[in-house]
């Protein structure tokens, strides 16, 4: 609860809960309502420089480094833990075409021929001959990436955790970090990019917004299964199992699978560990292909699921990757996201340096290309689920029931969050009775938002011959 300051100094707090506690981070309010946590250089402490200043060795972060440093910057990355790829808080589904076109070796990743939805009482499966999803050696392609940044020149200093932004006349200069050996130290630059994730370190402690409140809570284990099948992948809906969210089975070669539970908070006040560590007992179906299992390794996380930030940029600074919520909410999706926002903004970046110019005003460039690739499709998915995060067991049934009178590449294309009025309009005519009930309302919500001109007629004309009637 904040307190009203009333002298320089004074401090409020934000209570926010994690992993089933809560924790508070401690802020300082001056009289005029600004806020004091980023504090000016401290002149004792040693000052190092770099044109571009990357906080955070994930995938955005990675890729900015690797885009920055390409483009000419002296590139310098700070990344809090003592390994690059650890620890790993992401399940690492994604999408053969994304890591074609990202130039991510197929060595590190898993192709999937068959994908299976199961709901409590339903079920449906789609097979592909020629694999389009894929699962990720999540360590493996972030080591990639970290490679690909440093053969171009970027700077990587893992064991460097960041406390806090340096603000100065209303920009960001560098930051207030610590080194391998745990001393204080200051990093200017002309642009930071917070690629710091759920936490956004940078942007929240820089006023750019004020954190996340609705967020999925996974818990994971991967597993040795050797009974498990090792080209199935199952997404699991119901309140017994994955309540206001979903389970799934990734598998991810040399009899590895993933076995997750994801929760929606606050949507539902419920652990996923608790989950997770009863799956068994509450889907005793999947017990033959996780027969002599053992896990050897424990992952959680947590996924932004409210949306994109308002903003992406001000002065010296850009958000990229799960720091300014560029996931999709729809499936909790984030990794290949986070890439092309990290490629985005370190090119914007060390343009930005070489045109001397760091305001925000000019990094906006970073915002807007964004928003015209991915934005529309992010909202649509964030529509999506809020609707499906209420849905009950009953209504999960009914759901499935559509969802199999779809042929495998729709379902693929609703997976991957790559909506267009070709798509939805193939759903309708495929599920006509879909036209009297919410859902065929909710569909035509979603049109809208494609709707304009030449295109309005179109879907007006296809309503009207789904329909009988305009």
């Amino acid at each position: 609860m904040r307190q009203i300051p009333r002298r320089d100094g004074e401090v409020y707090h934000r209570t926010f809960p994690l992993y089933g506690h809560t924790w508070k981070r401690v802020i300082l309010i001056d009289s005029k309502g600004n806020n004091m946590t980023s504090s000016t250089p401290n002149m004792n402490t040693p000052t190092q420089t770099a044109d571009v200043l990357i906080v955070g060795g994930g995938p955005a972060g990675l890729a900015a480094a690797e885009a920055a440093a390409r483009t000419g910057a002296r590139t310098v990355l700070l990344e809090r833990h003592k390994e690059i790829g650890y620890p790993i808080h992401t399940s690492g589904g994604s999408w053969i075409a994304d890591m074609v076109a990202l130039g991510i070796p197929s060595s590190l990743y898993h192709p999937i021929r068959h994908v299976i939805f199961l709901t409590p009482n339903n079920a449906a499966r789609f097979d592909y001959d020629k694999p389009v999803c894929c699962v990720l050696d999540v360590r493996g392609v972030y080591q990639y990436l970290a490679s690909q940044a440093i053969r171009v020149g970027a700077t990587i200093r893992p064991g460097s955790p960041v406390e806090g932004p340096i603000l100065e006349g209303g920009h960001v200069v560098g930051v207030r970090a610590k080194n391998s050996l745990n001393e204080p130290e200051e990093w200017r630059a002309s642009v930071t990019i917070d690629c710091t994730g759920f936490s956004s370190i940078i942007a929240s402690r820089a006023g750019l917004h004020v954190g996340y409140r609705r967020y999925g809570y996974g818990a994971e284990w991967d597993l040795i299964a050797p009974n498990y099948p090792e080209d199935e992948l199952y997404l699991i809906m119901g309140s017994q199992v994955a309540p206001a969210g979903y389970a799934w089975t990734f598998p991810h070669g040399k009899g590895r699978v993933r076995l997750g539970i994801g929760i929606i908070r606050p949507d539902v006040d419920e652990d996923a560990r608790l989950y997770l560590n009863t799956f068994i007992e509450r889907l005793p179906q999947m017990a033959p292909v996780f027969a002599g299992a053992s896990p050897i390794e424990y992952h959680v996380g947590l996924f932004p699921s409210e949306g994109m930030m308002q903003h992406f940029v001000s002065n010296g600074l850009i958000t990229a990757g799960d720091s300014a919520g560029q996931g999709s909410t729809l499936v909790g999706e984030g990794i290949r996201f986070a890439i092309y926002a990290g490629q985005m903004a370190g090119v914007t970046a060390a343009r930005a340096v070489q045109r001397g110019d760091t305001s925000a005003s000019m990094l906006s460039e970073y915002e807007r290309a964004w928003r015209t690739k991915f934005g529309r499709n992010l909202e649509i998915a964030l529509l999506i689920n809020k609707r499906i995060a209420v849905y009950t067991d009953a209504k999960w049934d009914k759901r499935l029931e559509i969802l199999k009178q779809l042929t495998p590449i729709q379902a693929a294309e609703i997976m991957r969050g790559d909506f267009t009025p070709k798509l939805l309009l193939g759903i309708l005519r495929r599920n006509p009775g879909l036209l009297s009930e919410s859902a065929g309302k909710f569909l035509r919500l979603l049109l809208k938002k494609f709707s304009n001109g030449q295109q309005t007629a179109e879907v007006d004309s296809t309503s009207t011959d789904l329909t009988g009637k305009p």
